[in-house]
């Protein structure tokens, strides 16, 4: 649902010795329940059961196919009425022709930017020694 990566220049802003596939993995955990976080609050206003708002996963960090460290943040299963919550969450982010928008993944990714960042930074500084 929420895909993000983190194009990172490990040559750019990492010493040699420090350039680890791990760390950037970490970093992206990292931002990944930072975003989850955000998403389900936005998803938790929408909420007749909760079944959408705690039915948020992460995917397990990856280094894409051009190289870089990605991750995801995705809605899974139903609610109790046998109803797909991605399916359920798409509907209330884009509307349909009887109901209005009502975006909430959308501005949590862009809201927690900054948030994200922040946390990535920190498992930066805690591997590299520098905090």
């Amino acid at each position: 649902m929420a895909d993000f990566s983190a194009d990172i220049d490990l040559d750019k802003i990492i010493p040699e010795g420090l350039q680890d596939e791990g760390m950037a993995l970490e970093m992206i955990k990292a931002g990944q329940e930072v975003l989850k976080g955000a998403i389900q609050a936005g998803a938790s206003r929408h909420r007749k059961t909760g079944a959408m708002a705690s039915s948020m996963k992460t995917g397990k960090p990856y280094v894409n196919s051009q190289g870089a460290a990605a991750g995801r943040v995705y809605i899974s299963g139903k609610d109790k009425g046998g109803m797909s919550n991605a399916q359920k969450s798409l509907w209330i982010e884009y509307g349909t022709k009887n109901m209005p928008k009502r975006p909430f993944v959308r501005p949590a990714v862009k809201s927690s930017e900054g948030v994200i960042n922040v946390a990535m930074e920190k498992v930066f500084k805690k591997k590299s020694g520098g905090g």
